[in-house]
């Protein structure tokens, strides 16, 4: 043992936990835990803006290299995490927040000491997978070390973990655990077997594929297994990047709902699909009302699920066999199980006309969109991360940008609040440096966020920044216009000039006259030694007039308890 101070100890477990980066703002609270980081350059600090960027930077950070990402929040920043830590709870994204807290002796009794707020453990409890109060200095390490257990044998979900002042300040004996490796929860033998007969005996078996298969790095035994089935794959939106785009049997995205424009012609060719096929193998999804279209697909009979989180079984769709386990394990167990197998007519065909359908009725609808979509893939390569927020051009990407690698695409799929592409992929680029790394956001969602340029620029992360700028928050105008008559309020926005903000803070900016400008500009940023803006001026498209409809949003549904 050794004698450290809690804020040390702190530091010294998370990097022996692994932990090379953190994102955060120092505080009153959580000076001990800075000062410890000054004597240990072991973990490289990351200054933000504001700490609900700091969290969308761990989100970002963890989705792109798998790794659990860390933000160091005081106080009142630690309440500006809120929305933050949601999302990465919606989206199973690993995100531990090292929060501070009031001294021990003080929590919950009201006395009005500064940064008192009221149950804060509590208060994350709602948005976390776990979260815990460490009260002494020996539990510090053994606390760390659990949410690390957490995260590796469980699905992965964000954590926060509160250390008040006087235990930060401290100074005790210390053992400093060391990192675990566990061994990956196999399926149960019995169901692994079921599971696998129905599918040997299968004649048109089809695979969701969701966010589950990303964060067991099950990429490959998925893509192995559905080969040998020669099963189309269907996948999440957190699922996307489970394989190629030009993979023979990968059907991507298709299911979510996009509107008007296409329902009915996605829905119908998938329909169709999904009616033929007689076995469906799930893997790590929740079946979300988004890419069901709010649960109207039909499946087939059978379902197989696996899934980490036994609790997914049966919600949104009936379930024959439900396999607890992670999911790299399980599809091992049963490609074992299936062995070689007989040979399989392709399925190439079938699946190719589905996707080119759809693909081509896009192109109709939305030509300057998807060309915009294919340069901006042509010219950043096939291993660049794109972090997508809500506005409608970036809706577009969320379906039809092709990805050919896992975790090279994070979107709003979970909570869904703007603000979260750039920190996020600020995030991703400080995980993967060598990867360009670009963000698709709209005007109003970049403001959100907008001021963590600067911490970019700093630290020398370069992404470059799409904002598609219509001056208003243009998918709920969009929405407004269409179920009211055209009456819309609220929505538009007087914007700043983003090419001299951005120049403010030391960033290259641009502005380009329509979407089909974005390939040029987009090449030259990617040359910069910076950060880039890339400004897209665009026209509000709407969709009260179905023949002119090129926005992928569709009225809400009525649902049945």
């Amino acid at each position: 043992m050794t004698k450290l101070t809690g804020g040390l100890a702190v530091v010294k477990s998370l990097s022996a936990e692994g932990i090379d980066v953190a994102f955060g703002i120092p505080g009153l609270h959580n000076i001990a835990i800075y000062d410890a980081l000054y004597d240990h350059p072991q973990i490289r600090h990351i200054t933000t803006r504001h700490e609900q960027g700091a969290a969308y930077m761990a989100d970002g950070y963890a989705r792109a290299s798998g790794k659990p990402g860390v933000c160091i929040t005081t106080g009142p920043g630690a309440y500006n995490t809120i929305t933050a830590m949601a999302e990465a709870y919606a989206s199973s994204s690993p995100v531990i927040n090292i929060a501070t807290q009031i001294p021990t002796a003080l929590v919950g009794r009201d006395k009005g000491i500064l940064h008192e707020g009221k149950d804060q453990l509590g208060l994350f409890r709602a948005v976390t997978g776990w979260n815990k109060r460490v009260e002494s200095i020996k539990d510090i390490s053994p606390t760390i070390h659990e949410a690390f257990r957490r995260i590796k044998t469980q699905r992965p979900r964000p954590i926060e973990l509160e250390f008040p002042i006087d235990v930060l300040d401290g100074w005790d004996d210390v053992e400093i655990l060391s990192a675990e490796s566990y061994e990956r929860a196999l399926g149960d033998p019995v169901k692994v077997a079921e599971a696998a007969d129905c599918l040997a005996k299968s004649k048109k078996p089809v695979i969701w594929a969701g966010g589950g298969v990303i964060s067991a790095g099950a990429s490959a035994e998925l893509v192995r297994l559905a080969e040998l089935l020669q099963a189309p794959v269907l996948t999440s939106g957190m699922g996307k990047t489970v394989m190629s785009s030009d993979h023979p049997l990968y059907l991507g995205t298709l299911g979510r709902s996009w509107g008007r424009y296409d329902s009915q012609l996605s829905k119908s060719l998938l329909s169709k699909l999904l009616e033929e096929s007689d076995v469906m193998l799930a893997v790590g999804t929740r079946f979300s009302a988004t890419h069901t279209i709010y649960w109207t697909l039909p499946f087939p009979d059978q379902l197989i699920q696996i899934d980490i989180d036994e609790t997914q079984f049966g919600k949104n769709y009936r379930c024959e066999v439900g396999i607890v386990g992670d999911a790299k394990a399980v599809l091992e167990q049963l490609l074992q199980q299936l062995g070689q197998g007989s040979e399989r007519p392709s399925r190439a065909a079938e699946v190719s006309a589905v996707e080119e359908a759809i693909y081509q009725r896009a192109k109709q609808r939305a030509p300057e969109e998807i060309q915009m979509l294919e340069d901006i893939r042509a010219v950043a390569g096939s291993s660049a991360i794109v972090s997508i927020d809500g506005n409608i051009a970036s809706y577009w990407a969320g379906m039809f940008l092709k990805v050919f690698e896992p975790r090279t695409e994070m979107a709003l799929w979970g909570f869904a609040g703007l603000g979260f592409a750039f920190p996020a992929g600020i995030g991703a680029k400080v995980a993967c440096p060598d990867k360009p790394v670009i963000v698709l956001v709209g005007d109003g969602g970049f403001q959100f966020t907008s001021q963590e340029l600067a911490t970019a620029v700093q630290f020398g992360i370069n992404v470059v920044v799409i904002i598609f700028n219509d001056n208003s928050y243009g998918m709920i105008k969009s929405m407004q216009q269409r179920w009211f008559n055209g009456r819309y309020i609220a929505v538009d926005l007087r914007n700043p000039d983003f090419i001299k903000f951005a120049e403010s803070f030391g960033a290259a900016a641009t502005e380009v006259s329509s979407l089909l400008e974005v390939k040029d500009a987009l090449e030259k940023a990617l040359s910069l030694d910076t950060s880039s803006i890339i400004v897209v001026p665009i026209p509000l498209r709407s969709n009260i007039d179905d023949t002119k409809a090129a926005s992928p949003m569709q009225p809400r549904p009525k649902l049945n308890s």
